[in-house]
């Protein structure tokens, strides 16, 4: 029965608008599948860009993630991208919020786009699907000089608010995933 309930939910929210081309709702806009990561096997990376955008100029993304082999700890995958983040991007800062209700964890950061100007808001995030893992990304890119800290600090709180309140069914139901 979860399983039906969970693949009707994916209907409503998951949609199809040609034989290979999915949509994905979030934030009450709607994006359309840009791009599949084929090699990381068995795990999965699925971006999906405003419809309006090719996918090396966009503006917003949204990304599904499946990890098939890293378990099913949250709080931990986040933990693990925070180290990247400082490892890779020395003075990043970076948030961490844990549910321990629902056993997900969020995480948001901002960087900038290498040889450009433009910076990139990212949140991800995580929840437990059964032994296995996915993951919510949604990512922002805004000029440096067209748009000031209070601004920034708009898109930040909006896209928080929004993840912190994304039921991840429909995410978990994209990978065939019954809801937990």
């Amino acid at each position: 029965m979860r399983k039906i309930v969970a693949f009707l939910f994916l209907l409503t929210t998951v949609s199809f608008a040609g034989a290979d081309t999915h949509l994905f709702k979030f934030g009450g806009e709607d994006f359309t599948q840009k791009f599949e990561v084929k090699s990381r096997a068995p795990d999965a990376q699925i971006e999906f860009g405003l419809p309006n955008e090719k996918l090396p100029a966009w503006t917003k993304l949204v990304t599904l993630h499946f990890f098939a082999t890293s378990g099913n700890d949250a709080k931990r995958a986040a933990a693990t991208l925070a180290n990247l983040i400082r490892e890779r991007h020395k003075g990043t800062k970076y948030a961490v919020i844990t549910n321990q209700r629902t056993s997900e964890a969020i995480i948001d950061f901002l960087l900038p786009v290498p040889n450009t100007e433009l910076m990139e808001f990212n949140v991800f995030k995580y929840s437990p699907a059964g032994n296995e893992l996915v993951a919510l990304q949604f990512a922002q890119r805004v000029k440096l000089g067209e748009i000031d800290a209070e601004e920034l600090s708009v898109i930040r709180q909006r896209a928080l608010k929004e993840m912190g309140n994304y039921d991840m069914a429909p995410v978990k139901a994209f990978f065939g995933k019954a809801s937990s």
